[in-house]
């Protein structure tokens, strides 16, 4: 059996983010997990933002980007959370990937097994955003959920000089959550 193909990215691109950061982390737990693993940025696919006119006239960065997707048999995003929800930014980008499949709408990630970590400075580690991101892409893009949330509050404490987490639980959540994105992308569903 071929190792899984696993892409990795952050719902945010700014300089410096913390869902950067824990994406990076994530993408090189995977590849020690034994999945083949691609780290893109969101920022290299600029979207205008979506709507009702834009699905007859869909860019080319947004096929651009749903090839990406539709090449990997997983995703690990991970996500800021902003006033309580997740990154518009990210939606944007999601809707445009759907839309660019063809066919009815939102279904550019309908069979694609998916896991969510947040990043957060707040106590609650990004993880209201994950909840709404998760029913989501459950319910509207049809994709097949990791049950593993990786929620890291206080995350700009979070993380050593090299990028690794220095709290033990948060290191074991994201273990866990790694494998099992590892052992579900493997099965041919």
């Amino acid at each position: 059996m071929s190792a899984p193909k696993i892409l990795v990215f952050s719902g945010s691109w700014r300089e410096g983010s913390l869902n950067t950061k824990l994406a990076t982390l994530a993408a090189k737990r995977l590849r020690a997990a034994g999945g083949e693993v691609r780290q893109i940025s969101l920022g290299d696919y600029p979207l205008p933002l979506v709507d009702a006119t834009g699905f007859s006239t869909t860019p080319q960065v947004a096929h651009d980007l749903h090839a990406v997707i539709d090449a990997h048999d997983g995703l690990y995003i991970a996500s800021p959370e902003y006033n309580g929800g997740y990154a518009p930014a990210l939606k944007n980008a999601l809707d445009w990937a759907s839309v660019a499949k063809g066919g009815p709408s939102a279904s550019g990630l309908a069979g694609k097994v998916v896991a969510l970590g947040g990043a957060s400075p707040g106590e609650r580690g990004a993880y209201r955003g994950m909840t709404q991101l998760r029913t989501s892409l459950e319910l509207g893009f049809g994709a097949l959920m990791v049950p593993e949330m990786v929620a890291i509050a206080t995350a700009h404490k979070a993380f050593d000089d090299a990028g690794e987490l220095v709290d033990a639980r948060n290191n074991g959540f994201l273990d866990k959550q790694v494998a099992r994105l590892i052992k579900l992308a493997a099965l041919d569903i």
